[in-house]
């Protein structure tokens, strides 16, 4: 989800320039504003120029804490609306403890941003990680939740 879909998405912005090189600086202050606990690992002082070398972890932070907050006021609306459906999604996957209900939402939610983002970037775009993201329901049920088996504390 992170490497995969995060990471490509959020540097795709960059590169095609929908997060334009003039807002970059306005994302990094964003950034740089967002005090958390010591427990959660900080992300780079240069994202937007280290989105490459981000560990899965420090994109998972991207995800649930930095970016809606930092991309709200450079993004555009109709981007910033399909990024926080991710956002949204793997807040209700990435939990401790799961219900049916919750992988439910989350699945409806992932394949409604792949969806769109097929139709604004073309099926060229979706790769591999999206299509399996659309199946991570079937995992979860098989396997429990996602916090019990990707391997974050291993990163830090």
């Amino acid at each position: 989800m992170y490497l995969g879909i995060a990471k490509t998405v959020t540097k795709h912005y960059i590169k095609t320039h929908i997060i334009p090189s003039d807002k970059l600086e306005t994302l990094q202050n964003g950034i740089n504003k967002i005090r958390v606990p010591s427990s959660v690992g900080r992300i780079p002082k240069k994202i937007a120029a280290n989105f490459s070398s981000l560990t899965a972890d420090q994109l998972k932070n991207w995800v649930l804490i930095y970016s809606p907050l930092a991309l709200r006021e450079v993004l555009p609306e109709k981007h910033y609306r399909m990024w926080m459906v991710f956002v949204h999604a793997t807040k209700l996957i990435t939990r401790k403890v799961v219900s049916k209900a919750d992988i439910t939402l989350a699945d409806g939610l992932i394949l409604q941003f792949c969806t769109s983002l097929q139709a604004e970037f073309g099926e060229a775009f979706i790769t591999p990680n999206f299509h399996m993201a659309c199946h991570l329901a079937d995992v979860i049920f098989d396997f429990g939740p996602v916090y019990s088996f990707w391997c974050y504390s291993f990163e830090r």
